[in-house]
C-alpha cells in the first residue's frame, strides 16, 4: 500500500518541525421528510423541535415534525477508516465491503484505490494473510501518527517480504518523523535500490540535511526534482543547504526559487519564512 504522503515536512534553517495533523473525520447524515424529499448534508444543530443541516456551504433549518427519519452517511475518508479498522482484525471481507462503500462516494480516492489493490491481492492468493494483516495495522499506525507501533508491523510485514519497496519507505517514513534519521537512510536507501522514486529521494534528502550531510542532501534533492521539478518544499532544503555550506549565491537562486512556487500555491506563509532568511543573505 503506498497512501498520501502525511503533510510534508518544512525544514527552517536552525530547527525543524513535523506537522502530522490530519483532517478530522467529518459525517453526513441523509435527512428523509415526510414527503418523501431526501436532503444530505452535515447537521450542525439539534434541538427538540428542529435541525441546522449545512447543505453546500449554506445552514437549513428543518422542524422535527417534517421529518420522516435521519441515518447517518460517511464520507469516503471514514469508510476507508472503518474498513482499515476490520482489516486490521484480519476481517478482510467486512473491510472489502466498506472500501467499495467508499469508493462508490469517490472512486477516485487513492486511499481506497491502494487498500482495495491489496486486498484484491490478497484474494487472486499474491499476498497471505499475515502480510496484509500487519501491512494494514502497520498503516492505521502510521495514519494515526504512533510511528513506534507502525515500526513494529511494519517489520513484521518486512520478515515476510524483504524486498517490498512500500514498506521500505514506510519504515523510513516512521523513523524520520521519529528523528531516526540515519535509521530512516537506511531503509530509504533499500527501497531505492528496489525502485527509484522521487518520494523516496525527497526523504532521503530530508534525512540527510537533518544530519547535516549538506551534499549528499542536495544530490538526493535534486533527483527528486527530476520527476516533481515544482517541489517547493525541495527547493527549499536544497537552498538551506547551499547557505549552511557557506554558498550564498546558490541559496539565494534555490530559495527564491521557493519562494515564487509558494507564491503561486498561495502558501504565503513559507513565502514569507523564506523571506526572512534571504533578508539575511543580503545582510
Amino acid at each position: 500500500m503506498k497512501f498520501k504522503r502525511l503533510s510534508r515536512i518544512f525544514f527552517a534553517v536552525f530547527m525543524f518541525g513535523v506537522n502530522c495533523t490530519l483532517p478530522p473525520v467529518i459525517f453526513a447524515e441523509i435527512i428523509t421528510l415526510k414527503s418523501g424529499k431526501t436532503i444530505e448534508g452535515k447537521i450542525l444543530e439539534k434541538t427538540d423541535r428542529y435541525v441546522r443541516v449545512e447543505v453546500d456551504g449554506s445552514p437549513l433549518y428543518y422542524e422535527l415534525k417534517y421529518i420522516r427519519g435521519i441515518e447517518e452517511s460517511l464520507d469516503a475518508k471514514s469508510y476507508f477508516e472503518k474498513g482499515l479498522q476490520y482489516a486490521c482484525e484480519a476481517k478482510f471481507k467486512l473491510a472489502e465491503e466498506e472500501f467499495k462503500k467508499g469508493l462508490k462516494r469517490d472512486p477516485e480516492d487513492h486511499n481506497l484505490l491502494e487498500a482495495m489493490r491489496v486486498v484484491d491481492n490478497l484474494n487472486n492468493g499474491l499476498l497471505n494473510e499475515g502480510y496484509a494483516a500487519s501491512l494494514f495495522k502497520g498503516s492505521n499506525y502510521l495514519i494515526s501518527a504512533k510511528f513506534k507501533e507502525a515500526i513494529e508491523e511494519f517489520k513484521n510485514a518486512l520478515s515476510m517480504k524483504p524486498d517490498d519497496v512500500n514498506v521500505n519507505f514506510y519504515l523510513g517514513l516512521c523513523n524520520f518523523q521519529l528523528g531516526q534519521f540515519q535509521d530512516a537512510a537506511a531503509f530509504l536507501q533499500k527501497a531505492l535500490e528496489i525502485k527509484a522514486d522521487g518520494e523516496i529521494y525527497y526523504y532521503l534528502g530530508a534525512c540527510q540535511y537533518s544530519e547535516g550531510q549538506y551534499a549528499q542532501a542536495i544530490n538526493s534533492l535534486s533527483k527528486e526534482l527530476e520527476t516533481n521539478p515544482d517541489d517547493p518544499d525541495a527547493y527549499f532544503i536544497i537552498g538551506s543547504s547551499h547557505y549552511l555550506s557557506g554558498n550564498n549565491p546558490l541559496a539565494e537562486e534555490n530559495l527564491n526559487k521557493a519562494r515564487q512556487l509558494y507564491d503561486k500555491r498561495g502558501d504565503y506563509t513559507k513565502a514569507k519564512d523564506i523571506n526572512n532568511l534571504l533578508s539575511q543573505i543580503y545582510h
